[in-house]
């Protein structure tokens, strides 16, 4: 694809975002606060 091309796509993409935006607003489903990591996961995958 060329650079045009990609350019109206991201646009495209731009505008259903802001479309659904303006139907569901910003954040339809509230994100979960009881995800967390198993205890050491972080460590392990830092290192």
């Amino acid at each position: 694809m060329t650079a045009t091309a990609l350019q109206q796509h991201l646009d495209e993409v731009r505008a259903l975002l802001q479309r659904a935006r303006e139907l569901f607003g910003a954040n339809p489903v509230e994100p979960p606060t009881d995800i967390l990591p198993e205890p050491g996961t972080v460590r392990i995958w830092v290192r």
